[in-house]
């Protein structure tokens, strides 16, 4: 296990580097199409990323990556626009995957062990139609119903932008991060579960005499735990993906928005920071999820071994 934590340790700390430079690099290739004469000398920005690089390194050590001006939150430390926006983006982030997995492992369950093809048929439609529609349009019809609503009463339903821990401000946002992993993680458990249901020990349980409710909880659940957690990572991959957009749409002042306030605005180390902040994060999810494969499943830490 020790063996395997310093490897991916040190595999994030090259990709977090890796980031870095990219995005220096593809600031100051974003400035220079601002210019009358651009430059396309790719080895000299290359050694501005890399000098810029450097001292973005350096600057956090010391823990002082200087100040912006925003044009609504004034002059603020950009670690302090870090943890704001963090927080809220993160928030919005775990109420939309924990909805979509207790919904989504849920129905994935119940159409596994019904076995009725009609249901089964409409449900994975469902979730291909889940996972194809982009987050985009996703928001784009909700605005269009908010407004159809508004049109035919006179009052709104929820908000449609702005910042609000209740179900006004974050129905609409939730509505467009769970749809992707709600269709995910519902084929995913159908599939993983289906397929459980049919291995030879589950047959010899029946065999057994053994109630339905152990042989389902005791017996089929427990082996799904791998194949569910990928599905939760492949979901907050998908939910990660679709928060600039979301908060876009809807005017939730997260990482996102603030990531493309910060990209329109050329402020470079505001770029680098946010955009590190989710790599970080999904880096580092994905190590817990697989210290979390090798608890649960004996097999691989013996292939490890």
């Amino acid at each position: 296990m020790l063996s395997f934590l310093s490897r991916r340790i040190t595999f994030i700390f090259f990709v977090s580097i890796l980031i870095i430079f990219s995005i220096n690099l593809g600031m100051d290739m974003a400035r220079n199409s601002d210019v009358e004469e651009p430059s396309y000398d790719l080895v000299e920005y290359s050694q501005s990323a890399w000098t810029n690089t450097r001292a973005y390194l350096e600057n956090s050590l010391d823990g002082d990556l200087g100040t912006i001006t925003h044009e609504t939150l004034g002059t603020i430390k950009i670690w302090d626009l870090l943890k704001d926006s963090y927080g809220k983006s993160m928030g919005l982030l775990l109420i939309s995957l924990l909805i979509a997995s207790v919904i989504g492992l849920s129905l994935g369950a119940f159409a596994a062990l019904i076995k009725n093809d009609f249901i089964v048929h409409a449900l994975l439609l469902l979730t291909i139609l889940g996972v194809s529609v982009p987050s985009f349009f996703g928001g784009l019809l909700l605005q269009q119903a908010e407004l159809e609503y508004f049109k035919e009463t006179g009052e709104q339903f929820v908000k449609m932008a702005g910042f609000g821990w209740d179900y006004e401000h974050m129905l609409m946002p939730i509505l467009v991060l769970i749809a992707r992993p709600l269709a995910y993680l519902t084929r995913a458990s159908f599939l993983s579960l289906n397929r459980i249901l049919d291995e030879n020990y589950i047959r010899t349980a029946h065999s057994k005499g053994l109630r339905e409710r152990s042989v389902i909880f005791v017996h089929a659940l427990r082996n799904i735990a791998v194949p569910t957690l990928t599905a939760i990572g492949v979901s907050l991959r998908f939910s990660l993906s679709s928060l600039p957009v979301v908060e876009f749409f809807f005017a939730w002042p997260g990482i996102g928005l603030r990531l493309l306030e910060a990209i329109n605005a050329r402020q470079s180390t505001v770029v680098v920071t946010l955009a590190l902040s989710l790599g970080l994060t999904f880096l580092l999810i994905n190590l817990l999820l697989d210290i979390s494969f090798r608890i649960i499943d004996p097999r691989l830490r013996e292939d490890e071994a």
